[in-house]
C-alpha cells in the first residue's frame, strides 16, 4: 500500500504539463472596435464618420451651453465682455482701414498725409525689402524734393518748405495735395493721383 501511494505520487509528479497553443489572442476591446467600423465603400464610411463627428461636436456644444447656463453671473459678465471686445475688434478691422495709401506697388511705398500746426506734412514709408536710391518726390507734377536713399522700414518726411518748384520757388504753405509721385533708381510709383490714393 505504501508502494502504491509512492507509485501514485511519483506518477502524478511525472505527469507532463498541458501544452499551450500558440494561436494569437485578440482582446475584447479590439474585437469591439473592429465590429464598430462601418462596412461598405469609402463614401459610405466617410459619411458615417462625418455624421458621428458632427453629433459629437453638437453634444459637446450642448454640454457647454448647459454648463454656461449653470455658471454664476460673474462668469457670464466676463464672457459677455470678451465677446463684445472681439466683435468690436473685428468690426474695426473690417470697416476702418488705415487712412493711407497701401504698399501695393512694386516699391512697397506707402503715403501718410497729416497736418501739423495747420501745415500739411507728407510721409513716404519704405515698407519694401530694398533700399531706395536717388529718391525724387514730385508733388502736383510741379514741386520736387530729393533724398540720396531711404532704407527699408525708414521714411521720408517733408512739408511744403522742402518742396521746390521751377526757378527754386518754394511750394505754398497751404498746398493742397492732388498728385504724389515717387521716383527712384529702382522704379516709380504713383501714391496719389487726382486727389485719390493709389
Amino acid at each position: 500500500m505504501k508502494a502504491d501511494r509512492q507509485g501514485g505520487e511519483t506518477s502524478a509528479a511525472q505527469k507532463p504539463a498541458p501544452r499551450v497553443s500558440a494561436a494569437p489572442v485578440m482582446s475584447a476591446a479590439r474585437k469591439d472596435k473592429i465590429s464598430e467600423l462601418p462596412s461598405g465603400p469609402w463614401g459610405v464610411r466617410l459619411k458615417s464618420e462625418a455624421e458621428n463627428t458632427a453629433l459629437n461636436l453638437l453634444a459637446q456644444a450642448k454640454e457647454g451651453i448647459e454648463a454656461f447656463k449653470r455658471s454664476d453671473h460673474f462668469f457670464k459678465y466676463k464672457a459677455a465682455i470678451v465677446a463684445a471686445w472681439l466683435v468690436v475688434s473685428v468690426a474695426t478691422l473690417v470697416w476702418a482701414p488705415p487712412h493711407s495709401s497701401g504698399a501695393d506697388n512694386r516699391l512697397g511705398a506707402s503715403l501718410v498725409v497729416t497736418t501739423v500746426l495747420d501745415h500739411p506734412v507728407y510721409m513716404v514709408k519704405n515698407d519694401g525689402s530694398r533700399t531706395w536710391r536717388e529718391v525724387v518726390v514730385v508733388v502736383n507734377r510741379t514741386y520736387r524734393a530729393a533724398a540720396s536713399e531711404v532704407q527699408p522700414g525708414q521714411n521720408l518726411t517733408l512739408g511744403p518748405k522742402q518742396l521746390l518748384g521751377e526757378n527754386g520757388s518754394v511750394a505754398p504753405i497751404n498746398l493742397e495735395l492732388q498728385d504724389f509721385e515717387l521716383r527712384t533708381a529702382q522704379g516709380n510709383a504713383w501714391l496719389m493721383e487726382a486727389g485719390r490714393p493709389r
